[in-house]
C-alpha cells in the first residue's frame, strides 16, 4: 500500500472475524493504512518484535479496540502499556497524541475508564459491531486529525499533503487489483492448459484400459501395480507415482485427482 497513514489495531483474536476485519476493510477503502498481525506477521517471526517494534511504535496512530473479550486479553493490556510506557518516554504523559480509543459500548467504556483512567480523557469515540458511515466516517476523521497534527506546519500543507498520499494510496490499490486480476488469469490459463493436457491423454489411446479400471488406483492409499491397467503410460502421464520404498505398490498423484475429476465431469 501507499504511504498513507499507518494505524496499528489492538483488539482481542476473538473479535477479529466478526468485528476487526470487516472494520479494516472500511478504514482502506477510506485510504487508511492498517498494521493487522494476521497479515504482517510470517511463520518463523518473532511475535513481541513484530507486534511491538514492527507494528506499534512504527505505527502513526494506536486504534485501541475496547469490547467484553478485548479487556479480558492478556495481549491488548500488553500492547496498552507498551503504548502508555513509550508514551511517557517522550513527555507526553497526559497528551497521548498517538492513541485513539475505541468503545463497543457505554459499559465497556465504564470499565475502562476504571481500568486506564488516561485512555478516556479524549473524546468519546463509541463503534458498535453494527455501526453505520456516519460512526465511522468520525474515526476516520479521528485518524486523520490525529495524523496531520503530529506532522505539524500550516492547515494548507496539511491538506496538500493529504491529497498527494491519497492518490499514492489508491494507485497502489491500483496496482494490487492488477496483480489480482493477472493471478486469477494465469490460474485460469493453467487451467485451460492441463485440460487440453487431459484431453491429449484421453486421445491417444494410451490410457484407455487405465480409465476403465480405474476403481483399482481411486480405491485410496497404495494399490498393487499388477492390477493397475497401462500402468508404466500412466506413469509417464504423471496420474500415478511409485512407492520409492515397495515397488509392489503404486498411488495416484494430485494430477491423476484431477484428471479423474475432469473425466468424470465431462462424461456425466
Amino acid at each position: 500500500m501507499g504511504q498513507s497513514v499507518l494505524v496499528f489495531i489492538s483488539h482481542s483474536s476473538e473479535d477479529k472475524e466478526s468485528l476487526i476485519e470487516p472494520i479494516v476493510s472500511d478504514l482502506e477503502n477510506c485510504y487508511i493504512n492498517v498494521w493487522l498481525d494476521k497479515r504482517k506477521i510470517l511463520p518463523g517471526d518473532n511475535l513481541r518484535k513484530s507486534v511491538f517494534r514492527d507494528g506499534l511504535d512504527k505505527a502513526d496512530v494506536a486504534l485501541i479496540f475496547f469490547t467484553e473479550k478485548s479487556l479480558k486479553s492478556s495481549w491488548v493490556d500488553r500492547e496498552i502499556k507498551h503504548v502508555l510506557r513509550e508514551e511517557s518516554k517522550k513527555g507526553n504523559n497526559f497528551d497521548l497524541s498517538k492513541i485513539i480509543s475505541i468503545f463497543d459500548s457505554q459499559k465497556t467504556y465504564d470499565e475502562v475508564a476504571e481500568r486506564y483512567p488516561e485512555l478516556t480523557d479524549d473524546l468519546l469515540h463509541f463503534l458498535p459491531q453494527n455501526y453505520d458511515k456516519i460512526e465511522l466516517g468520525q474515526l476516520v476523521s479521528a485518524i486523520w486529525s490525529k495524523y496531520l497534527s503530529l506532522q505539524g506546519g500550516d492547515i494548507e500543507t496539511q491538506r496538500q499533503l493529504l491529497v498527494k498520499e491519497k492518490e499514492i494510496f489508491q494507485r497502489e490499490k491500483d496496482i494490487q487489483g492488477l496483480k489480482v486480476e493477472l493471478d486469477n488469469l494465469k490460474e485460469k490459463n493453467s487451467k485451460v492448459k492441463q485440460i487440453d493436457e487431459f484431453k491429449q491423454f484421453c486421445e491417444s489411446g494410451k490410457i484407455s484400459d487405465f480409465i476403465e479400471t480405474k476403481e483399482n488406483i481411486l480405491i485410496g492409499g497404495w494399490a498393487i501395480r499388477n492390477n493397475i491397467e497401462n500402468l508404466p503410460e500412466a506413469v509417464a502421464f504423471g496420474l500415478v507415482e511409485d512407492n520409492p520404498r515397495n515397488n509392489t505398490y503404486v498411488k495416484i498423484t494430485e494430477k491423476g485427482k484431477d484428471f479423474f475429476k475432469w473425466y468424470l465431469m465431462k462424461n456425466n
